[in-house]
């Protein structure tokens, strides 16, 4: 049957559309929860409140989703562990039919994590055979009306369960006959999707076959496998037949229409030859048309393809993963790279899509992780935004109604001047991706879609004429295109615990029933919760809109810091409150953000929905400057050294007024030489130490071994600046060794030392710095030798580092990140110190050039030879009764005495030849009278 149903009558638009590549931006700031996904990742409408999701699987093991509000922020909900170990694969659907989606997740056990609404859940475990899960895919396989659960093992026969009337899925063993001709173990299931390629009007199921080792292509281990629906939910592979026994390594292969002759075509990832390329006749039989498409230049470790319309232009694009390639599509079978889309330090590894800021272009959900489904601790996913390029669009939603609801398996077809484009809903595909469930089409510059047809799985079809571009539409199965429900409130949808209610309202100019199983337009609550009304215009057709009411909800305000919270008398630090409507500091100010001068706690409060909020306390310490000392100077008979002194504690001396260098410190000081006049400054300094912290594992174990490759290393968090001191280490081989912090951010090092290094244990100084908050690891750079526990050691992640920082984990990718501990034991820190220095004062040296009694000319003195590289001699009045010579080097310190005894007949000869050549003083004392006298040893 089908149904006829115009929206408007507009004058069909023909334009080439916009050509320019599509741009993306780094929006990772709108996350509300960041995660270190792996291979698994998802972007699909989770509570059906038409606004798509984002499900993590944090380092493959945590799920969190992060559900989309109107105004395009997000909220996080966390639902725990779903294994200690990794997940291979997932895929995501309402299986039991009661308004929100649930997970099925595995790599032996196959994990059912069922879902009720925002927040409620259970975890529980599928019946049937552990296997080494791979691809996981959800369909209605038996066309009942309830998607049912399928995952690719990478050892033998794939797994199915049907889910029952009770919402659980249950182990099939005999459904499909996974044999192969000539026979196997029916191992090397990777990629799996369920589609209707020959568009008879039920799905089939098509595997992607990849197995390591086997290298002979006649292996029916390396055959992908086409299984056909006979139109009665039986299942046999027909691959062969419809040219799409593909016999190379392949990962994934993908179904949709590059060319808009109304046919699903196939893009292939391969690790034995090119990306690949299939077309279809319009039949269900494909041929290779590979070579002049362009693909056929690029081979690579493919995980993840995709045939995705990025640029709105109504041609299919191609993304893959792992080797991150992006390919424009001209509609013709050829696909052009493009470069740079996604500038990032590492290849992304896997990817979802889905509109999640609602401007109509679908966006990017991306991971970073290592090889296959190990996460990286030290890289977070990030979320791509499609920027708009003025090309238009249409965004369908599916809800079935005899079909499962979700309307997995159903087909969508549009017609206009680009030919014929298809979509169809699917859950699961690639390798472990879940994309959103809206069929997007890029439309170009074509404003209004002639004709639209759904192909429902229950073999339904519905047709629709004249629909505008740019908009978002929700089909419902056999009966109409649904109105559009909407709920709003006065405020926030917020309710506080005995406090007046909140009134939900529905849009004007329908019947409605709401949740509760109230039938008026409004209704009030006062407690928290998903609240869902569908309207109805009086023909059947209906909308329906879910709003989350909060329960008394948390608004604790949070302070950030800008600068040091520990500073000398006279400085400040800026506190800064998180956004509010108002606010109320504990120094009595009422801004957002302050200037901290004194000690103390400081805190800020905040009136919220249901009362005042107060943050946690940021502590500043003031340190005293200390006042400027009173200095006393000295006078010398000539150049030399003098002892100096000023008041004060802790003094520090300068040989400038501001700047200049440090020269000593103390009271009493003794100056370096002088040859004039000179002056000291002193300043006396209270110094903050910040105190020192032992922190990460003690000591080695017998687990583990001297390790060689530096590409390990372990990962720390900074919460604020800090140095670290000394480490300990295990080494089997003396030598220096470069050890660095390097940013994980930047990848770029911030400090490092290169010390040399003992046989055995040893306590190495390092004295590097880390000056700011953020994530890093210290490495060993070049060939370690040096011991790191490997697995069974067990580390106990995390180590706190005081109250500065934390080791996080190792970089050994997924899993295995807490189970290895690299190198560095017994981490010594020691908290950012403050020094704090009084104004300088002078201390002035004062030379005279002989003293108080200084040589009558009578008594004058002369060196010769000078320059002279034995003796020289001193000429003094014969008359003199006592002679003695001092040499001195240049920094004052005394290196020769010539005795009287060697004066003769006014002549006293000094023999310098044991001294090294260079400039010297010589000090000569006749009688009472002295003068310096200056000396060139050659």
């Amino acid at each position: 049957m089908a149904h006829a149903y115009s929206l408007t009558v507009a004058l069909t638009l023909l334009s080439t559309g916009l050509l320019a590549q599509p741009v993306f931006t780094n929006g990772s700031g709108a996350l509300s929860h960041n995660a270190n996904s792996g291979g698994c990742m998802a972007v699909v409408d989770m509570d059906k409140d038409g606004l798509d999701d984002i499900v993590q699987l944090s380092m493959s093991t945590h799920v969190y989703i992060l559900y989309q509000n109107p105004d395009h922020s997000f909220v996080t909900y966390d639902y725990g562990q779903v294994d200690n170990s990794e997940q291979w694969g997932w895929a995501i659907a309402d299986l039991d039919n009661d308004g929100h989606k649930d997970i099925c997740s595995g790599v032996s056990i196959t994990r059912y994590l069922r879902i009720s609404a925002r927040g409620v859940y259970t975890l529980s475990n599928l019946n049937g055979p552990s296997i080494f899960t791979q691809g996981m895919s959800m369909a209605d396989m038996n066309n009942d009306g309830r998607v049912d659960v399928y995952a690719c093992h990478d050892n033998g026969a794939p797994n199915i369960w049907f889910t029952d009337a009770n919402g659980v899925p249950q182990y099939q063993a005999t459904y499909i006959d996974w044999s192969t001709n000539p026979a196997s173990d029916m191992s090397g299931n990777y990629g799996s999707t369920f589609t209707d390629f020959d568009d008879d009007g039920d799905i089939d199921l098509h595997i992607s076959h990849c197995r390591q080792g086997v290298n002979d292509p006649n292996d029916p281990r390396r055959w992908d496998r086409l299984f056909v629906n006979d139109g009665n939910n039986q299942y046999s592979d027909q691959a062969a037949s419809y040219g799409l026994e593909n016999r190379e390594q392949v990962w994934t292969s993908d179904f949709g229409d590059y060319d808009n002759d109304g046919d699903l075509d196939v893009f292939s990832t391969t690790h034995s030859s090119t990306l690949m390329l299939f077309e279809n006749d319009g039949t269900g039989h494909y041929t290779d048309v590979t070579t002049g498409s362009n693909l056929e230049n690029y081979n690579g470790f493919f995980l993840q393809g995709l045939f995705r319309d990025m640029d709105n232009d109504g041609y299919l694009d191609i993304m893959t993963g792992t080797e991150d390639l992006y390919f424009k599509g001209n509609g013709d079978g050829t696909f052009d790279e493009v470069t740079n889309l996604f500038p990032a330090t590492k290849n992304m590894l896997s990817f979802a899509f889905g509109d999640l800021n609602g401007d109509g272009f679908e966006d990017v959900y991306a991971s970073y992780g290592d090889a296959y489904v190990d996460g990286d601790p030290s890289f977070p996913d990030r979320l791509w935004l499609n920027t708009p390029n003025g090309n238009h669009y249409l965004n369908v939603n599916l809800k079935g109604v005899v079909s499962n609801e979700d309307a997995i398996g159903a087909k969508v077809k549009i017609w206009g001047p680009w030919g014929v484009q298809v979509r169809e809903v699917h859950s699961g595909e690639s390798y472990g991706i879940v994309n959103t469930g809206t069929c997007h089409f890029g439309l170009g510059g074509v404003t209004t879609v002639d004709s639209l047809v759904v192909y429902w799985p229950s073999g339904q079809v519905d047709t629709y004429t004249d629909i505008d571009a740019d908009q978002g539409i929700t089909l419902l199965e056999g009966i109409c295109i649904a109105p559009i429900a909407q709920i709003t409130t006065q405020g926030a949808p917020v309710v506080c615990a005995g406090g007046t209610p909140i009134t939900l309202t529905a849009n004007p100019g329908f019947s409605y029933t709401w949740s509760t199983s109230e039938t008026t337009q409004s209704i009030d609550v006062n407690v928290g919760g998903p609240f869902t009304v569908i309207i109805d215009d009086g023909t059947g057709c209906t909308g329906e809109a879910t709003i989350t009411v909060t329960e008394n909800p948390d608004e604790t305000p949070t302070i950030s810091v800008n600068g040091e919270t520990v500073f000398c008398q006279g400085g400040s630090v800026e506190l800064i409150s998180s956004s509010a409507n108002g606010y109320a500091w504990s120094t009595s100010e009422v801004t957002q953000s302050i200037q901290a001068t004194a000690n103390g706690s400081y805190t800020v409060s905040i009136e919220g929905v249901c009362g005042t909020f107060t943050s946690d306390a940021v502590d500043v310490q003031v340190i005293n400057t200390p006042v400027a000392p009173t200095t006393t100077g000295a006078t010398i008979l000539g150049p030399g050294t003098a002892d100096i002194s000023a008041t004060g504690t802790a003094i520090t001396w300068y040989d400038a007024a501001i700047g200049g260098n440090e020269v000593g410190t103390g009271s009493p000081f003794t100056t370096p030489m002088v040859n004039s006049t000179t002056s000291f400054w002193a300043a006396d300094v209270n110094q903050f130490q910040g105190g020192t912290s032992y922190g990460g594992q003690t000591d080695n174990t017998t687990s583990g071994q001297y390790h060689t490759n530096d590409g390990f290393f372990l990962l720390f968090d900074a919460y604020e600046r800090f140095t670290i001191r000394s480490v300990k280490v295990y080494s089997d081989e003396v030598g220096v060794r470069t050890i660095a912090v390097v940013d994980e951010n930047t990848g770029l090092t911030v400090a490092s030392v290169s010390p040399n290094i003992p046989i055995g244990t040893s306590r190495v100084q390092l004295d590097l710095e880390v000056l700011q908050p953020g994530s890093y690891s210290l490495r060993c750079v070049g060939t370690p030798d040096l011991w790191r526990d490997g697995m069974g050691s067990n580390p106990a992640y995390p180590y706190a580092l005081g109250t500065v920082g934390s080791i996080t984990s190792s970089s050994a990718g997924g899993a295995n990140a807490l189970e290895f501990y690299y190198f560095f034991y017994d981490w010594e820190v020691e908290r950012w110190g403050v020094t704090c220095a009084s104004p300088r004062s002078e201390a002035v040296v004062t030379v005279s050039g002989v003293g108080i009694n200084e040589a009558s000319n009578d008594q004058a003195l002369s060196l010769q030879p000078n320059p002279t590289d034995d003796l020289v001699v001193l000429t003094f009045s014969t008359g003199a009764s006592r002679v003695n010579a001092e040499v001195l080097d240049m920094t004052g310190r005394l290196v020769l005495i010539a005795a009287s005894t060697s004066a003769v007949n006014g002549r006293l000869a000094i023999d310098v030849s044991a001294l090294a050549p260079g400039q010297y003083m010589v000090r000569a004392m006749v009688d009472d009278h002295s003068q310096v006298l200056p000396l060139i040893v050659r």
